[in-house]
């Protein structure tokens, strides 16, 4: 047992750089069970869904039908689609070139603005008599303060670290193109599983098209689980995988920039193919954990809504919810990590992260990679694009109030963009553990600002 443990202690020390895996496909089972599951959804859409789509809209058509009279301007919703995507398009990039210009000051307002705002709900709960909600207040920017007072002394580093995944993005500017085909791809599937859904329900009874009403037996909570399990994997895998494609790109740029210097460099390419092939099986794997956490609290959420609920089971079931909400962050913390080796190296998923806290362990870095001062940059930024399009879209409903009559939601533009920046940050943390000589070597200037920036923050992690 001793040697064991010794032989493990040694690896942790010795474990600096992970490897090239020879090619081929990982996790095979994983991949191949989501085609499958892909391949079922479109069938029962085109199957079940089609006609049962048709027949409510038919229905809808009829005099007396609750949804007589509804007309969308699919013409007018285009427009509205394509414009507001656009704006928020144009703004996300305007953000990204903001960001690169001034990390520092951007990450120290952010901190800045949780105070106000902790600050303004309770003065605004005292002012309005509502001591509780004061008193909530009061507490939580006193718990904002002590959280901006520890974190302080870090922001260079997290600044630095930010600049340099933005800078690796602009040199490769093609994986936010990538990142909104993602999300194309994820709303047709979306309308796909829809369409799937509302098929089967008519099929089944569960509901009918004709009235709209819903049968509440013990099959419809079976029929709720395998579709939402297949909404969120697939939601799941469509985000890893453009996140293993970053870091693919990422690492490349880091290790061997002649090869992820320009707009669609070979770098985006290569991680690609990697990404939607031989590691596609291991992206599917991760994700398929996570939606099985997803699925379950999303039922036990919708048992929490019952209003015949009460008393010692809706304790029972508020502590579940709360047990599965803690067990999906700790798996989507792991595969934040875990993806970056896949598209780094093509592990498979187990080896990929378990490879990587060996070398944060090897580093004594636990403590560093908690740090989350560059996710509320990307918070902020999120909202005020939010706000920006909103009142666009305000501007075009004054202008053509009859394309609004059913409002596309834009966010997942901005956040597919700063969902690639945040992988970006993260793989930056990787290779810096990596590959610190590297990066002197390709990016001397880089290089020296988040060195500077370590030697502040983490003097005695410090080894150069």
């Amino acid at each position: 047992m001793g040697a064991d443990e010794e032989n493990l202690s040694s690896s942790l020390v010795n474990f600096t750089k992970g490897e090239e895996q020879p090619k081929g496909c990982r996790d095979v089972w994983a991949g191949l069970l989501f085609y499958a599951q892909a391949i079922a959804i479109g069938v029962f859409c085109f199957w079940l869904g089609v006609p049962a789509l048709t027949k409510t809209i038919d229905n809808s058509d009829q005099p007396g039908s609750s949804t007589s009279g509804y007309n969308v301007d699919m013409e007018g919703l285009m427009y509205v689609v394509m414009s507001t995507a656009a704006c928020a398009f144009f703004v996300s990039s305007m953000s990204l070139f903001v960001m690169s210009c001034c990390p520092k000051i951007l990450i120290e307002l952010s901190l800045l603005l949780s105070l106000v705002v902790s600050l303004g709900v309770c003065i605004y709960s005292f002012i309005y008599s509502s001591v509780l909600g004061g008193v909530l207040g009061a507490i939580i920017f006193a718990l904002s303060l002590c959280y901006a007072c520890a974190v302080w002394r870090r922001i260079p580093f997290a600044a630095a670290n930010l600049n340099t995944g933005l800078t690796a993005l602009k040199k490769n500017f093609f994986i936010f193109i990538m990142a909104f085909i993602f999300v194309g791809i994820t709303f047709a599937y979306t309308f796909m599983w829809m369409t799937a859904t509302l098929g089967i329900f008519d099929a089944n009874g569960v509901v009918d098209t004709e009235t709209g009403d819903v049968t509440a037996d013990s099959s419809v909570w079976l029929y709720f689980f395998f579709l939402l399990l297949a909404l969120f994997w697939s939601e799941q895998v469509f985000q890893n995988t453009m996140h293993a494609i970053t870091a693919g790109t990422v690492s490349t740029w880091w290790f061997v920039p002649d090869e992820a210097s320009c707009c669609c460099s070979k770098a985006i390419m290569s991680s690609t193919v990697r990404a939607t092939t031989g590691s596609f099986g291991s992206i599917c794997f991760g994700s398929l954990l996570v939606a099985i956490i997803q699925t379950l609290r999303a039922l036990v959420e919708s048992l929490r809504g019952n209003d015949d609920v009460e008393g010692c089971a809706a304790f029972l079931l508020c502590l579940v919810s709360c047990i599965l909400r803690c067990i999906e962050g700790m798996l989507e913390y792991f595969n934040k990590y875990a993806y970056i080796y896949v598209g780094m190296y093509g592990y498979s998923y187990l080896e990929a992260g378990k490879n990587v806290m060996r070398l944060f362990k090897s580093k004594g870095w636990t403590v560093i990679v908690n740090d989350d001062l560059i996710s509320n940059v990307l918070a902020l930024f999120n909202l005020v694009i939010g706000c920006l399009t909103g009142f666009f879209g305000l501007l075009m409903y004054e202008t053509y109030p009859q394309w609004f009559e059913s409002f596309p939601d834009q966010t997942s533009a901005q956040m597919a963009a700063f969902g690639v920046v945040e992988s970006s940050v993260n793989t930056v943390i990787v290779c810096f553990a990596e590959g610190p000589a590297e990066f002197e070597q390709n990016h001397p200037e880089l290089s020296e600002d988040m060195r500077e920036g370590w030697r502040k923050v983490y003097p005695e992690e410090c080894g150069f």
